[in-house]
């Protein structure tokens, strides 16, 4: 019997002791993520993240604890490799082996080395470009970086936090490298010498995926009537402008990722002042985020109000928050207070002056401009200094400088422009130093002209809601569409009596890019010329942007000379309504009548390019070249344009539904 209770006992120590170690947090990793400046390898997980270092192999205390995720690296030779290890981690998926080109790291493998305890290993091999003693590691409570340099940090310059210069007046000479040793991560280093256990596991092979280095968006949420952005890396604005119908202010980040799952989601803005009629909310501000070129983020503001709403860049510029200015005015952002040490200015060249303003701890700054004035608010100064700030009043550029308190620990710094100012305001990586460069805008004589001058466009007020400027040449708009012209170069397509597919295709996707551009789109083209483009190449082309839609022009042919019509295909569900809507345009009522074809419908088919491209997605056939009536119609300039109308209006039918 004595025996028996034994028995009993032990199993229930042993259960309950089971149960504790599956109890422990677990962080699941999906995969990584590679930077194509070759600075930052991104460990994408799901879970709260426990970032801390264990006992080196040398310490025996049993009384040091264990932490729940312990990260620690270790370099090998023959071949020349470093491993990191995570515990209490489980890789979703299989093992994977990733390829890289034109890195100083080769490869780089990612397994579940253990399950008892739960650890996943990274191994990089990597080659003579790649220094050890710059491989470091970064961790918080969401996310792990991997540095393979000290580029991301030590070497960082100045980063713009507000601009209205164009390229022209944006001088390479004005910036400038900052010497910058602080770090606002937990840094985690753990070297051992231990060697390697045995790395066995099935090896699956994984297109590398790209990101820009500066800043990559991972956290999007509501605080304090706003919305709070953060990432990793150091931000840095690339310019804001105002678009119309609807009412937009347009942010882009430079050298900025977003991560996918957040990119082209829209999020509602707080507002406890918003109209509301029988439960509907009638007035609200909505901010989208995307990607609109593989190294700019945008962030799109739109509503009645979005003149209203500020940007705060956190002291670390690594977290964006973005509210009404009452709003702002009003929250405390952060726990840190500043002051100002010292004001300076300085002639920088030719009609270029900058300010330099140095702080005692990391500022928050909002900036915007209004009535000939340039205002910069320091969210957590309450000192700005003002005996030292009389010294700038007469710099050429304004005609003095102000400064008062708005709010507790809250001060305003106030620049009084001359003329028309051009200004690009830029902060330290540590956030101690601004500098504000202001260009002073030279007015020039027009030539005569030969012709009758066409009419300016009306100009449009900027982001703060005030001063008027040109609305610039180069403006995207928030919709981004990737058009492919099927086949090309050595590729010709189907072809009869000396016509090719590629070069109808081709023609017919630059009329729609025009279309679209008119309609406010910005636009990306798998090939703008004869050019052979490989079918994976056009889908990750496209996926490397994240666009709203995807489509494909091309040009249907048969054995059978008298088949005509025009079709419409796609393969994924979340691309049929897009299909509907642009195919009920090209193959209205109206266009079989006026070219005597036929309305051949809806197909699902898998096709490459709408098979493996993330976006919406459709291959439209215009028209069989195989027909000789239709073939002589799909040459011509006039069906080119009615067919390339008819796809941009059905787009846009689905852009705006879609919202």
């Amino acid at each position: 019997m004595g025996k028996l209770i034994k028995f009993i006992l032990a199993l229930i120590i042993f259960f309950a002791g089971t149960f504790c170690v599956q109890a422990a947090p677990v962080i699941k990793i999906t995969g990584l993520e590679f930077d194509n400046s070759d600075n930052i390898v991104v460990i994408k997980s799901v879970g709260k993240i426990f970032p801390k270092t264990m006992q080196t192999p040398e310490d025996n205390d049993k009384s040091v604890r264990t932490p729940e995720n312990v990260i620690t690296k270790c370099f090998l030779d023959n071949p020349d490799r470093v491993f990191v290890d995570i515990t209490n981690a489980v890789l979703a998926g299989n093992a994977k082996t990733y390829t890289l080109k034109n890195s100083k790291i080769d490869t780089v493998k990612i397994s579940q080395f253990s399950t008892n305890p739960n650890t996943v290993r990274i191994v990089f091999e990597y080659n003579k470009k790649f220094s050890p003693e710059d491989f470091s590691i970064y961790a918080n409570d969401r996310q792990i970086m991997l540095l393979l340099s000290k580029t991301l940090v030590a070497g960082e310059r100045y980063k713009t936090i507000y601009n209205n210069m164009t390229s022209g007046e944006r001088k390479a000479d004005i910036f400038e490298a900052a010497t910058y040793s602080s770090e606002t991560k937990e840094k985690i280093i753990n070297v051992s010498n231990t060697a390697e256990a045995q790395y066995e596991t099935k090896k699956t092979p994984e297109k590398q995926t790209k990101m820009k280095a500066g800043f990559y968006i991972d956290s999007v949420s509501t605080i304090k009537n706003g919305i709070m952005i953060k990432g990793s890396g150091l931000v840095s604005l690339k310019n804001s402008f105002i678009l119309e119908n609807p009412l937009r202010v347009v942010y882009d980040l430079e050298n900025a990722n977003v991560a996918q799952e957040l990119r082209n989601k829209s999020y509602t803005m707080p507002s406890p002042s918003a109209l509301v009629v029988n439960g509907t909310v009638m007035q609200r501000e909505i901010l989208r985020i995307g990607q609109n070129t593989p190294s700019t983020a945008r962030l799109v503001l739109q509503g009645n109000d979005a003149k209203n709403y500020r940007m705060v860049i956190s002291p670390d510029l690594q977290g964006l928050f973005i509210a009404k200015r009452t709003d702002v005015l009003n929250a405390k952002l952060t726990e840190t207070t500043s002051s100002v040490l010292s004001y300076s200015a300085k002639n920088a060249g030719e009609n270029l002056d900058v300010v330099n303003i140095a702080f005692t701890n990391p500022v928050t700054l909002t900036m915007f401009e209004e009535n000939s004035k340039f205002y910069v608010d320091l969210q957590n100064v309450s000192d700005y200094n003002e005996e030292a700030i009389r010294k700038l009043h007469e710099n050429p550029d304004y005609t003095g400088i102000t400064a008062q308190k708005i709010a507790l620990e809250k001060s305003r710094i106030i620049f009084h422009l001359k003329d028309s100012t051009a200004i690009n305001a830029q902060i330290s990586p540590d956030a101690k130093e601004l500098r504000i460069y202001f260009k002073k805008r030279v007015k020039t004589e027009p030539k005569p002209a030969l012709v009758q001058p066409v009419k300016k466009e009306e100009p449009v007020k900027d982001p703060a809601g005030e001063p008027e400027k040109q609305r610039p040449s180069t403006i995207k708009q928030m919709y981004s569409v990737v058009i492919d012209p099927g086949h090309g170069g050595a590729d010709v397509g189907a072809t009869r009596e000396g016509i090719y597919e590629k070069d109808i295709t081709l023609e017919v996707s630059k009329l729609l890019e025009e279309n679209l551009k008119k309609m406010g789109v910005y636009t990306h083209m798998t090939r703008d010329r004869d050019k052979t483009v490989e079918l994976n190449e056009r889908s990750d082309f496209s996926n490397s942007l994240s666009p709203d839609v995807f489509i494909s022009v091309h040009v249907n042919s048969s054995v059978k000379e008298d088949i005509i019509g025009v079709e419409t295909h796609w393969y994924h569900p979340v691309s049929l309504d897009y299909a509907k809507k642009v195919h009920s345009k090209i193959a209205s009522s109206r266009n079989i009548s006026k070219w005597d074809t036929r309305d051949r419908g809806l197909f699902q088919s898998k096709f490459y390019v709408i098979n493996h491209t993330e976006a919406p997605a459709i291959l439209v056939e215009i028209g069989f070249i195989s027909n000789p009536a239709e073939r002589k119609q799909l040459i011509t300039k006039k069906r080119q344009e009615e067919i390339a109308k008819s796809l941009a209006d059905g787009i846009m039918e689905y852009l705006k539904s879609a919202k």
